[in-house]
């Protein structure tokens, strides 16, 4: 029987992003979980630190490449990924991000969306701007 995952909070000390999670969940899972959350808390740091030059260069540009907005999505998407893998869960995962990468909610979630409805960038037509996927009127592709 699998362990139930346990949930996983990242704080901000200063300018230090730090993973946590509450005492009775580590006491109780007899794992050795510091060196867990050590490794959150690098992967996490590293992820912030790509969406924000990924959005940030999306919103540089002269208008919204879709193809970088799904390559934020597939970060987030991965990062979960590895959570789940770990036996973590992300406790206010789409508002976590949100916040440190300087976004809104409703924007994360909307990534998120488009990101699981398409699920290879090949199947992303630059030309075709943001706002389209993002309101859902672009239909899929199956190759």
């Amino acid at each position: 029987m699998r362990n139930p995952k346990l949930p996983v909070r990242i704080v901000r000390q200063g300018d230090i992003l730090r993973a946590t999670s509450s005492i009775d969940s580590l006491y109780e899972s007899g794992r050795n979980v510091r060196h867990k959350l050590d490794y959150i808390e690098c992967d996490y740091r590293a992820l912030v630190k790509i969406l924000r030059e990924l959005y940030s260069t999306a919103k540089s540009a002269q208008r919204f490449d879709p193809r970088i907005v799904w390559l934020i999505g597939d970060y987030v998407i991965s990062f979960f990924s590895r959570l789940d893998a770990l036996g973590f869960y992300l406790v206010n995962q789409n508002e976590t991000i949100a916040h440190d990468i300087s976004i809104s909610k409703s924007t994360m979630q909307r990534i998120l969306s488009f990101r699981k409805r398409f699920s290879s960038i090949s199947f992303v037509d630059p030309s075709i701007p943001w706002s389209r996927y993002r309101d859902k009127k672009v239909p899929l592709k199956r190759t």
